[in-house]
């Protein structure tokens, strides 16, 4: 049998779907339906689940930020994950372009992502899809709420 990724962009949930996404998110991490679901309804937000040989294997999630300019929007891509049975297999690859696509598709001129120095699969993922750093002394800060 051959191997396959179809990537499946998510707008509804099931019972069935819950329990394959539940695997693979953070450890800890659940579906909340509550929030997914507003997750879910809102067309600037995007969840993207790959699927290897019918089998859940990553996901990712973004969103279309609208800004004031003449460049429209951005993707920001939040976050990508692969199960580790699955990894080096180019669904992180696939979910990238899947989600430079969808970009393209909603006006957007650029998606970008955070990671880590340390971070070092991140990183060798994000330059072999086509990303590239734009400034080496960045800093995220968090404002808790």
């Amino acid at each position: 049998m051959e191997n396959k990724i179809i990537i499946n962009r998510i707008t509804n949930e099931d019972d069935q779907f819950v329990r394959q996404i539940n695997q693979l998110l953070d450890k800890g991490t659940v579906w909340d339906e509550e929030q997914w679901k507003k997750f879910l309804e809102n067309p600037d937000n995007a969840l993207f689940v790959a699927f290897w040989n019918g089998d859940a294997a990553g996901f990712l999630t973004a969103h279309r930020l609208q800004r004031f300019d003449k460049r429209k929007a951005e993707i920001l891509l939040y976050e990508i994950g692969i199960d580790e049975n699955f990894r080096r297999k180019g669904i992180g690859k696939a979910l990238i372009e899947i989600v430079k696509s969808w970009g393209k598709e909603v006006g957007a001129d650029e998606v970008w992502v955070l990671t880590n120095k340390s971070n070092v699969a991140a990183n060798a993922l994000y330059k072999s899809a086509g990303g590239a750093p734009e400034n080496p002394d960045d800093i995220m800060y968090v404002f808790k709420l």
